[in-house]
């Protein structure tokens, strides 16, 4: 089974709910955090033949997508680097998921450059997954349009659909 990389608890809480049985580990938020504790689990082996499933809400550039929509990230890019420094992450669909395209930030509310949404940990996920060759999968929610306050974001919508179809996926 895989093992599923969530940045917060909060994020995590609902599927640990409907998933007690799934390895579930919290990195922090942000790509050092994740970074961190990918090179920890590598150290320890716990990454030896396995996906990870880096899962987690996202905020959207694109309004087409719908509040609680979840999909697979299938590109990745840290959008905040001067564009020379730049790498685009691509990775082959491995669900039934709408497919998109993501920037990775330090802080909501960079520039679109195209992409779908955005999320704070995926580029250090497809970074460490490319140099250490382990298996890696994106899956995020919409719980917000970018430039929202957070008071208008639906955390809660949109971590109890993550947790369902995380459930869809990976325990039918």
């Amino acid at each position: 089974m895989p093992l599923f990389l969530f940045p917060t608890r909060l994020e995590a809480e609902p599927f640990v709910r409907l998933c007690p049985d799934a390895e579930v580990v919290v990195s922090g938020v942000g790509m050092t955090a994740t970074a961190a504790t990918l090179a920890r689990l590598y150290r320890e082996h716990r990454l030896d033949g396995r996906e990870v499933v880096l899962s987690g809400i996202a905020g959207a550039y694109n309004e087409e997508l719908a509040l609680g929509e979840v999909v697979e990230v299938v590109e990745e890019c840290c959008v905040e680097l001067p564009e020379r420094f730049r790498k685009a992450y691509c990775t082959t669909p491995r669900t039934t998921l709408r497919s998109a395209t993501s920037n990775s930030v330090h802080r909501s509310g960079a520039m679109a450059d195209g992409r779908d949404i955005e999320n704070m940990e995926g580029a250090a996920l497809f970074a460490l997954a490319e140099e250490l060759s382990f298996n890696a999968t994106e899956i995020r929610s919409v719980s917000n349009y970018v430039g929202d306050e957070s008071s208008k974001w639906h955390i809660e919508e949109a971590t109890e659909s993550l947790a369902a179809t995380l459930q869809h996926l990976y325990y039918k």
